[in-house]
């Protein structure tokens, strides 16, 4: 039996009928389901509730299932749901289309109660097999991170990865509570997403190592404007998580271990970035090793900063 996490089905299909029957077969076998009747309604879903899939007409009266594939697979959040297609005819051409905008099966019609459930069920164990999603944010994890990593190595293609940590969120934790830790986390997540969308491409990766560190991949050509986007939207913004007394004063005024009151600035970030522009990275821990270590001397800045690895072979 699935929880309403794990099983979290949204049925994009225009027939009242078969919107009955989908739901009524897979609320049967205890998953959890919201239907939407057109194509606008269910993308507007999908950006405030979680899924753990989608099945969606292929093509009927405002739903075009290539678009829908297509606006999924280019969401950083989104982009790892699985999705079925249900096809209404049985041209080869189709589904060959469906599948190359991003969809994990299709299913024809009319279709056996049966089969539709095993297809729903193999989605799903396909999704908790593939993507360690972070549970917070929804971003892929640290299996994902270095399967990406790899690929981008073996593709002999030219990237940046940079390496992101907030500066005093451990402070901040102790100050707020980790209610108010984990909202500073999805604030930071939807920062770094919208940078990506406004200067990287569709081919850039977002990855939450977990706590407050990320990893993106994107272009060497791109990445600092992202990194210069991802500070000053943070900056700007982060002080909306303090209370007042601790914004005018600038600071939080907390003990240390040894019962000493300190004054602990703001939350910042730091971003290290690797890059393989001007020398070789050969080895995902190759990678990571220096994007710590470019990453660790930003923090010694006390400050919001990025700084790239700039180091020949």
């Amino acid at each position: 039996m699935y929880t309403d996490s794990e099983g979290n089905i949204l049925i994009i299909v225009n027939d009242k009928e078969t919107q009955d029957f989908l739901s009524a077969l897979l609320m049967g076998e205890s998953y959890k389901t919201k239907v939407c009747s057109n194509q606008a309604d269910g993308l507007e879903t999908l950006a405030k509730e979680p899924f753990n899939l989608i099945i969606s007409d292929f093509r009927a009266t405002y739903i075009n299932g290539i678009e829908i594939c297509k606006a999924i697979r280019g969401s950083f959040i989104l982009r790892n749901i699985p999705i079925i297609i249900l096809m209404d005819k049985k041209d080869p051409m189709d589904k060959i289309k469906v599948i190359y905008a991003g969809a994990d099966d299709y299913i024809d019609k009319p279709f056996d109660p049966g089969e539709f459930l095993a297809r729903v069920k193999a989605s799903l164990v396909r999704m908790t097999r593939d993507l360690d999603a972070n549970p917070l944010t929804k971003l892929p994890g640290n299996v994902s991170i270095l399967k990406e990593l790899d690929l981008r190595i073996k593709a002999h293609s030219r990237f940046a990865v940079g390496y992101l940590d907030l500066n005093k969120f451990k402070e901040f934790n102790d100050r707020y509570g980790f209610e108010m830790g984990d909202r500073v986390i999805l604030h930071i997540a939807l920062i770094i997403i919208k940078a990506l969308e406004a200067y990287g491409s569709h081919s850039d990766f977002l990855g939450h190592i977990g706590g407050d560190d990320f990893i993106f991949i994107t272009a060497p050509d791109s990445v600092e404007e992202i990194c210069k986007k991802i500070i000053n939207d943070f900056d700007t913004s982060i002080l909306d998580f303090y209370n007042e007394e601790d914004k005018k004063r600038g600071y939080v005024i907390m003990k240390n271990r040894l019962g000493q009151l300190c004054k602990i600035p703001p939350l910042s970030l730091s971003i290290g970035i690797a890059a393989n522009e001007h020398r070789p990275l050969t080895h995902v821990g190759q990678i990571i090793q220096i994007g710590n270590e470019v990453k660790n001397y930003a923090k010694t800045f006390g400050k919001s900063i990025y700084i790239k690895d700039r180091r020949r072979a």
